[in-house]
């Protein structure tokens, strides 16, 4: 049984917030599996700068396929709620990410930050960003029509 929470809409539609949640904790594993691909297998082989990289590029083609999945079976009823429910992810993504970096692992505000500094041609802020957006674009594709990842219907 869904729980439903009331939304932006006056329709009365609802948007399904518990296995929204829950698959936030699905989206950590995914970037926990892929973070273990980068230091296992990417990063001996091409070196850390091209495998951070590759890892943030593979990342987000996993997180619009989960996000895809996830959508058609729990869809928003709203641009609006799409785009609550990615703004949540990412609030939950930083939390996390800098409560276990800081309090977890001890690693400085600097040592934290640096993935983020694009001048460093580093580009994992591209995650957070595509994590507040992911939810909306794919609930505005589905909407429109398409039925799969790949465009056909």
């Amino acid at each position: 049984m869904a729980v439903y929470a009331p939304v932006d809409q006056p329709t009365g539609s609802r948007v399904p917030w518990r296995p929204w949640l829950a698959g936030w904790l699905g989206m950590v594993v995914l970037a926990v599996l892929n973070g273990t691909l980068r230091a296992v297998v990417l990063q001996p082989r091409l070196g850390e700068e091209v495998a951070r990289r590759l890892a943030t590029v593979v990342l987000l083609a996993l997180l619009t396929g989960y996000v895809w999945l996830l959508h058609r079976r729990f869809p928003l009823p709203s641009t609006r709620s799409a785009w609550t429910m990615g703004l949540t992810w990412t609030a939950l993504t930083l939390t996390f990410e800098f409560g276990f970096g800081r309090l977890v692992e001890g690693l400085s505000w600097a040592t934290m930050l640096a993935d983020y500094d694009v001048t460093r041609g580093r580009i994992w802020v591209l995650v957070p960003l595509w994590t507040t957006a992911v939810v909306a674009v794919v609930h505005v594709l589905q909407r429109s029509g398409i039925t799969h990842a790949d465009g056909a219907g």
